[in-house]
């Protein structure tokens, strides 16, 4: 057993970006907690039986626990009410075998995991568990690149591989590939796609791009889904192929507690002859709803086949700056002083920005169809758009960061310091946060506008501007309203809870479901897919019990509750 952490990332910068996130002295200490219903004698027996199959500084205790709580949690000076959401342990395997012989002991002890890959799934919770108690599951050193195929386009990796080490790997090894990647590089490929996360070029929508993954369920047993369970040859067509006989059941594994998978498929983008950066401004808050009814239209024809990605003013100032450096007043910036912004540095109310990829001909005649549809439809509106074109295929670490970087595939940590928003220069003692409240919204001009004119009263309300982008899919948006705040300040993180549940009820209002969940709130957004007494929830229950039984893996995730711990579920509104 090890109180010490050891480094999580080989890369300098990274493992300084993360410890500065993660205070290794907390302000708050953790208080010792065990597993739900466990005496501290079985604790004992179970963490002895963990190192038994581990290396020593594989099983985490104590002071190193300080890497798996929320880093921007409102509730960590709440611990004797179990509001703050802490492990009881952490274990680290490497291996196939090491995760079988955890999840055995698990079962063994009924002790709860809590899966994760990299714990970066910030403003969501990070690594912290549901149910207080859970030994922290932490895959970071199952981290092998298996197989990038620069033939068929995909690679297959382990749950420890992060964007920028398979964008590394493709350029080390010569591979004429362009991994998509998101916002941040830190995070795992694996992870990022099970929670359907996104990223901004031609194959955005990464859990989408799965074919094949391998799946450990709670009984260690191994499963390989679609053509990846053929074992004849190797199956040529194991990553190449959606298509199975019988169910698919990839979909199960989706934000979900019913399996631990241990390695995936993903598709890649070939490396393609010209690459055009896009962008689109508009100057005014009211012309959203010309720019996405525009954009959708041509996102549904095929015009634009690439992720479309909408940012706001606050959004491009907040990346420049902190919001001291444009307001000097008490509260957010008032809408006067962001018109006066506007002017003063001659950026748009709105941006979209996108990629276009394949043959120069190809992406140059989409521009143009692009063009004359804008000019028609939103002339007031500014395009401008950049091409890099190689007959060999285009170098994506050549193209200049203002114009590539996530769109062609360069993992960056660029979008960190935005948490800072909030905080003044002279406060060295401040401690950015940061949450999202991310429904998913039909891609109607009127609705997002909408959207955005219902929750800007509501983020100021409680102290924050309307920080609002969101991913354009080809009939709905993934909407991201953002909001940082000072984790010192408590006023500051009651105002933020405030306006967490205010955007919930409009949400909820409307119909709109959420594209992930904090873990303090998975159990309210899980609430709301109602039909008929919650089927939904009370059909993956019954898959849960059948498959893990003893309820081991992530309790509670998604709101899904094994039959051991239903009561610890906390959304009224949902009694099943």
């Amino acid at each position: 057993m090890s109180t010490e952490i050891p480094p999580t990332y080989p890369d300098p910068e990274y493992e300084a970006a993360h410890q500065a996130t993660y205070e290794r002295t907390p302000r708050y200490p953790i208080n010792p907690v065990l597993p739900p219903g466990i005496t501290q004698e079985t604790w004992t027996k179970a963490i002895q039986a963990f190192v038994s199959v581990l290396d020593q500084d594989a099983v985490l205790i104590d002071s190193a626990m300080s890497d798996y709580i929320d880093p921007y949690d409102l509730h960590e000076a709440e611990s004797a009410t179990d509001k703050r959401k802490v492990p009881s342990a952490a274990v680290c395997p490497s291996s196939t075998d090491q995760l079988s012989a955890i999840l055995k002991i698990a079962n063994e002890f009924t002790i709860p995991l809590w899966t994760f890959s990299r714990g970066k799934n910030l403003g969501y919770g990070g690594p912290a568990p549901r149910v207080n108690g859970s030994v922290a599951l932490d895959l970071h050193r199952m981290d092998k690149i298996i197989e990038v195929n620069d033939q068929f386009h995909y690679a297959v990796v382990e749950p420890g591989v992060t964007f920028i080490d398979l964008y590394r790997h493709c350029v080390e090894h010569g591979k004429k590939v362009w991994p998509s990647t998101a916002s941040l590089g830190w995070g795992s490929v694996m992870g990022n796609t099970l929670d359907r996360g996104t990223g901004f070029g031609a194959l955005f929508t990464h859990h989408q791009s799965i074919a094949g993954m391998e799946v450990m369920l709670a009984s260690g047993d191994l499963v390989r889904t679609g053509q990846w369970g053929i074992t004849a040859n190797d199956s040529p067509n194991a990553f190449l192929s959606k298509f199975t006989y019988g169910p698919s059941i990839e979909g199960l594994f989706l934000q979900s507690n019913l399996g631990v998978v241990t390695k995936m498929s993903i598709w890649l983008q070939p490396q393609p002859q010209a690459f055009m950066s896009c962008s689109f401004s508009m100057p005014f808050f009211d012309d959203l709803e010309v720019m996405v009814d525009a954009f959708g239209e041509m996102r549904r024809n095929g015009t634009i086949p690439s992720c479309v990605w909408f940012t706001s003013l606050i959004e491009t100032l907040c990346i420049a700056g902190r919001r001291e450096d444009y307001w000097k007043g008490e509260g957010p910036i008032p809408d006067w002083r962001l018109e006066e912004l506007r002017l003063e540095t001659g950026y748009g109310h709105w941006y979209a920005r996108w990629g276009l990829y394949g043959p120069r001909k190809v992406v140059k005649a989409q521009f143009e169809e692009i063009k004359e549809v804008l000019a028609k439809k939103a002339p007031t509106g500014t395009i401008s758009g950049t091409l890099y074109a190689d007959e060999e295929g285009v170098n994506a670490g050549k193209v200049p960061v203002e114009h590539g970087s996530m769109f062609v595939g360069v993992p960056q940590l660029w979008s960190l310091p935005l948490i800072n928003w909030p905080i003044p220069k002279s406060k060295t003692d401040g401690k950015a946060a940061h949450g999202d409240y991310a429904p998913v919204i039909p891609s109607s001009g009127k609705l997002v506008m909408e959207w955005m004119k219902k929750s800007k009263p509501i983020c100021e309300e409680n102290g924050v501007e309307l920080m609002a982008d969101f991913f354009m899919h080809e009939r709905h948006v993934v909407l991201m309203n953002m909001f940082t705040w000072d984790q010192t300040d408590p006023v500051q993180k009651q105002k933020i809870k405030k306006l967490y549940y205010g955007l919930h009820e409009v949400a909820k209002e409307r119909g709109y479901g959420m594209y992930r969940a904090h873990v303090n709130h998975m159990d309210l957004i899980a609430g709301l897919n109602d039909f008929n007494g919650h089927a939904y929830n009370r059909f993956v229950e019954n898959i849960k019990d059948t498959l893990d039984p003893k309820g081991i893996l992530s309790p509670g995730k998604q709101g899904i509750w094994p039959r051991g711990f239903r009561h610890l579920r906390e959304n009224q509104e949902y009694d099943g």
